[in-house]
């Protein structure tokens, strides 16, 4: 829609056009009785939302903010319609607390708009608010004695919207994973193989690595008990061959490398300097350094002793 006076707004068909969309859209758990409450009262609301848009007095809104306020109202009426008829709330009661939100919506999408404020920061500046005017409904209801403090919860639990974005991004991932082809998924199949031997902690820190729809894979071949029987086995070898050359070569840390080191370093360096260093150190490696100096070695793992010399390179000038 080009961006025209709000007077141009032909909110009569975009309210049919949203509502048109919601149909198909509701999911197949909603009866059709349900149904057609849910298209008929977004077409109804958001009627009535783009007849006040068009007809307020030096409006500061255009045609397309004017539709894009309507559809913040079509939208969070279809999600919360689904709410409140899976919390089996009484129908006689839902066309009230949709009415709430729907002038919540109204309100601060409309306020929001004209201020020009960015779209994400709308979309959770609105969500927000929806959430306040629903809650409060279900409180006044239950306040009322309407409802019990269990359908209540129940209703304050459900959320349609999470629901269908975490659907849609099952659908990507899933759109992303066919998109994949043979040799990753072999490579990750193979991969999982291995991880079965890692502890829980290196497992997750490996996945952590991977992009949803890999990660999605990998999981799904760890849950797999018999995979080793469903791969090729000379698939597999091949890539293990290709991860273990891909792998930085080992290096080999020598103790006796790491204590020449750091015994240079001891001796150019001031003595004061090196105590003062090493003043907080445990006991055994006050005992480590100091043999630089009385010639009494101390023997340590490889690994330590290279800690040592780097920690003492790097703090003695």
């Amino acid at each position: 829609m080009a961006d025209t006076d709000v007077k141009t707004f032909n909110f009569e068909a975009f309210a049919k056009d949203l509502s048109s969309q919601a149909s198909q859209v509701i999911p197949n758990d909603i009866s059709k009785q349900d149904k057609s409450f849910i298209v008929e009262i977004i077409y109804r609301f958001c009627t009535m939302a783009g007849d006040a848009l068009v007809k307020e007095e030096n409006s500061k809104l255009s045609a397309q903010e004017a539709s894009l306020v309507t559809q913040f109202i079509g939208e969070w009426i279809f999600h919360k319609s689904i709410d409140l008829i899976r919390a089996k709330i009484d129908p006689q009661y839902r066309e009230g607390v949709l009415q709430k939100v729907a002038f919540t919506v109204f309100d601060i999408a409309k306020k929001a708009v004209e201020k020009q404020i960015p779209q994400e920061q709308l979309i959770s500046l609105v969500e927000a608010q929806v959430k306040k005017s629903f809650t409060k409904a279900m409180e006044d209801l239950k306040n009322r004695g309407v409802i019990s403090e269990e359908i209540t919860k129940n209703a304050l639990s459900q959320s349609n919207i999470d629901a269908m974005a975490q659907e849609q991004m099952k659908e990507e991932t899933m759109a992303d994973i066919a998109c994949m082809s043979d040799e990753k998924i072999i490579k990750l199949a193979s991969l999982a193989i291995l991880m079965k031997n890692f502890s829980s902690e290196k497992m997750k820190s490996i996945l952590q690595k991977f992009n949803k729809p890999e990660r999605e894979v990998l999981i799904k071949y760890l849950k797999m008990p018999d995979l080793e029987e469903k791969l090729d086995t000379k698939a597999t070898m091949r890539c293990f061959e290709e991860m273990k050359n891909a792998l930085p070569e080992t290096v080999t840390i020598s103790y006796d490398k790491a204590y020449k080191k750091m015994c240079k370093i001891v001796k150019n360096s001031d003595k004061n300097q090196i105590l003062n260093i090493i003043e907080n150190e445990r006991p055994n490696v006050k005992e480590y350094v100091l043999s630089c100096y009385n010639q009494k070695r101390k023997k340590i793992p490889a690994y330590i002793a290279d800690v040592i010399s780097k920690y003492l390179e790097e703090n003695a000038s």
